[in-house]
């Protein structure tokens, strides 16, 4: 199994994006820059609310160096810890039991007849499916940016063939 960012065919494609010229580089980012727009308008549309927060933490990405384009709950880590339950949102999970211990609170151990700190208790935790709304298909999205991307590779792959190399 290759490891995570080896492919077949990666070092000649890496070599390919070296050699082209600035004038396609720029107009692929434009494309996956546009794409991407359109990818995180139909997460943002697909995504749950109640705050609004999960959808305000879909953000877009394009590296232009290596012409990648990444789309979903991106960020610091700071700022990706709070959404961590977007994940748990988007994958659902699976119902459990666990065991919780409360942090110590100053004061009485109970309050209104309930545990408050110190003692452990075991919760029931209720499960669900996913929403998908970051990890789905979204085939008609996927189609148009596919599109857009084969005519622009089309023109790239047609100068490089007759040798236009001018930037």
């Amino acid at each position: 199994m290759p490891r995570r960012g080896r492919w077949k065919g990666g070092k000649s494609f890496r070599r390919l994006l070296k050699n082209m010229p600035d004038a396609m580089h720029r107009e692929l980012e434009d494309v996956l820059d546009q794409g991407g727009a359109d990818i995180q308008k139909a997460m943002i549309a697909r995504t749950p609310r109640r705050t609004g927060k999960l959808a305000a933490g879909i953000k877009k990405r394009v590296l232009r160096k290596s012409l990648r384009l990444r789309v979903g709950l991106l960020g610091t880590p700071k700022g990706r810890a709070k959404l961590f339950y977007g994940r748990i949102v988007d994958l659902g999970r699976r119902s459990q039991l666990v065991t919780v211990t409360r942090r110590k609170v100053a004061g009485s151990v109970l309050v209104r007849g309930r545990k408050v700190a110190g003692e452990p208790y075991v919760m029931r935790v209720r499960g669900f499916s996913g929403r998908r709304f970051v990890t789905g298909r979204m085939p008609d999205v996927r189609n148009l940016l596919n599109q857009r991307l084969k005519s622009v590779w089309d023109r790239v792959l047609k100068k490089a063939a007759s040798g236009g190399n001018d930037d």
